[in-house]
């Protein structure tokens, strides 16, 4: 929200600040969808995480290069509005993503 309203304080466009927090909240949902399918299927954990990787920055790249294709003037705010809410989340992430504290079963020295 912060985004949009920069945006259009500074003249710039708001559907581009928009799209750009936007992707954000897509690539939060893709890999929490990523986890999930993860953490319930444990013999192919290491292949979703990597896949979920793939996807997610592959969306991200997509939409962007969409933008300064078919909007090439407004690419900087989508951009720009992208990497200032990717920042807040990648400091809000360890938050949201705390592991839960289980005994260890004995794994460790002894």
């Amino acid at each position: 929200m912060v985004c949009i309203v920069v945006a259009a304080l500074a003249g710039r466009p708001a559907w581009a600040a928009a799209l750009g927090a936007g992707l954000v909240l897509a690539y939060w949902a893709i890999e929490a969808l990523t986890w999930r399918r993860a953490r319930a299927r444990r013999d192919l954990a290491l292949g979703l995480a990597v896949g979920g990787m793939v996807v997610r920055l592959a969306v991200v790249l997509a939409v962007l290069i969409m933008v300064g294709v078919l909007a090439r003037p407004d690419f900087a705010t989508a951009a720009l509005a992208f990497l200032a809410a990717f920042t807040i989340y990648l400091g809000l992430r360890p938050l949201t993503y705390t592991a839960p504290a289980r005994p260890s079963h004995g794994v460790g020295a002894r």
